[in-house]
């Protein structure tokens, strides 16, 4: 007895291993059947699951099944200890006339056979039932399988509990992560590049070429044109915008971390390298990898980057194994590349691999008639951050469009928030930085006719652009035709006719 009862320890022992791995709910559940098998007889068992009112096999063992069957509360012998919680044993079960045989596997069994079956619970919530077949020898004793039988089927009632809570957690989790790719997708789609001048309409035709496609794209600009932006709008305007996006600042990580984070490493490749890490490129894989300020990127470096882009496969630091990437590159820089590649800093054939697709972000002088609406746009989004309702009057509008922003959208986007920040109400020029108060050489701008010269200026490229006819034109303009007629003799437009 002392035996039978360590053998039984035993099987729960290693049940309770198998319920607590790391394998998926259905080959746990597979793995469990087997154990019966092998170590205490079962012959042919199967596990049904709740599912809606009643109970559907999940998982079997030792047979074919016709298929996966379900059973309503109450209909045969899985759905009575469905419905009551209680254990069934039934002896030579293909004799019995209780037995209905609706899963087919009455066929494989002997007149030995026994049927016992105990209910999946947790507290006192039933979520399934255990059934097994098992032919008993004389020494063997049912009562005791059935104890056992019993614990195995609450360890599975825990394990289901945990799994639905679980599942319950994943699913809140895509839920999020759904959530934050829409969101992502409106910050970064076409419409999150703000602005109606020539050079922005433009870019925005480019970005939306360039991302249908998978080549690599060199962004050029100053510092804080919005090339990140444009990165990341190409990636979520194409194929790839269910997968990752990964920035690497390349001015940012030392040289001798840089090789490291780029391309990972194995365990024990340096001092400090305990467990393998996977690199920036691997973690990319299937989608984008931004390389932002590629031009200090160290010449060292740059021919493991030129091997990427030929052959699409990288090492780890430390390892010869090379694995293959799917990846698609877009640099930055807000250096010149190609003086760079004449004072030997920057490998010439690495820029004309980066070089396929170059796109210019103009800086903000270049675009000036979209200041008031990127005022307007970050006012918005800082009021809202802040809970606040400041804005400001044409004097301080004015003064905002005559200064140049070396800083450009990024330094705009800075001196709004200030404002936010440090005021309520109306911002007039007094509460503009130091910098921005002091009087100009140029003359004062006159806010209302720069608007009114911007607008004409759109007009004008609009009728241009559609032939002069002006219905394809106001659609262009978002306007009706009677606005458009209005502005046109507003501002004195001359309509050409061919």
């Amino acid at each position: 007895m002392r035996a039978l009862k360590l053998r039984e320890l035993y099987v729960v022992n290693e049940i309770t291993k198998i319920l607590s791995g790391e394998l998926t709910f259905d080959k746990s559940l597979r793995e469990v059947l087997k154990i019966l098998y092998s170590y205490v007889g079962v012959d042919y068992s199967f596990i049904a699951v709740k599912e809606g009112k009643g109970i559907k096999i999940r998982s079997f063992f030792g047979y074919i099944p016709r298929k996966l069957v379900s059973f309503k509360k109450g209909e045969g012998v899985t759905g009575r200890v469905f419905k009551s919680g209680t254990p069934v044993v039934i002896p030579s079960v293909k004799r019995s006339g209780i037995f209905a045989n609706k899963t087919g596997i009455g066929k494989y069994l002997t007149d030995k056979h026994h049927l016992v079956a105990v209910p999946v619970k947790v507290g006192g919530e039933i979520e399934g039932v255990l059934v097994t077949f098992k032919e008993f020898e004389n020494t063997e004793s049912v009562e005791k399988f059935l104890e056992t039988l019993s614990v195995i089927g609450n360890l599975l009632g825990m394990f289901f509990k945990l799994h639905e809570k679980m599942e319950e957690e994943r699913k809140e989790w895509e839920e999020e992560r759904k959530l934050l790719t829409r969101e992502l997708q409106e910050k970064y789609t076409l419409h999150g590049i703000i602005g109606r001048s020539k050079a922005v309409r433009r870019l925005i035709e480019l970005v939306e070429k360039v991302a249908k496609s998978d080549s690599t794209v060199l962004l050029l600009g100053e510092s804080g044109t919005g090339k990140s932006l444009i990165a990341r709008t190409i990636h979520y305007e194409s194929p790839r915008k269910e997968k990752p996006f990964v920035t690497v600042n390349c001015a940012a990580i030392p040289e001798n971390l840089l090789e490291a984070e780029l391309f990972g490493y194995e365990k024990g490749a340096f001092t400090g390298a305990y467990a393998p890490k996977k690199g920036k490129f691997e973690l990319a894989n299937g989608g984008t990898i931004f390389l932002d300020e590629i031009g200090d990127m160290p010449l060292s470096l740059q021919a493991k980057i030129l091997r990427v882009l030929q052959d699409r496969e990288i090492e780890r630091l430390g390892s010869e194994k090379t694995i293959k990437v799917d990846v698609r590159i877009i640099a930055a820089t807000n250096k010149d590349l190609k003086k760079l590649v004449e004072e030997g800093k920057f490998r010439e054939d690495l820029y004309y691999r980066l070089n396929v697709i170059p796109i210019y972000v103009p800086p903000l002088r270049e675009r000036k008639e979209d200041i008031p609406l990127l005022i307007q746009h970050f006012l918005k989004e800082f009021n809202e951050k802040y809970g606040k309702e400041v804005y400001l009057t044409k004097e301080a509008m004015e003064r905002l469009l005559e200064y140049d922003y070396p800083g450009n959208v990024r330094e705009l986007s800075n001196i709004i928030e200030q404002l936010v920040i440090l005021n309520e109400g109306k911002v007039d020029t007094t509460d503009l930085p130091e910098y921005l108060r002091k009087e100009k050489n140029k003359p004062k701008g006159d806010l209302q006719r720069f608007i009114e010269e911007t607008e004409k200026k759109r007009i004008i490229e609009a009728l241009e652009k559609t032939g002069y006819v002006k219905s394809r034109a106001a659609k262009l303009l978002g306007y009706t035709l009677r606005q458009l007629d209005y502005r046109i003799k507003k501002y004195g437009i001359e309509v050409k006719k061919f």
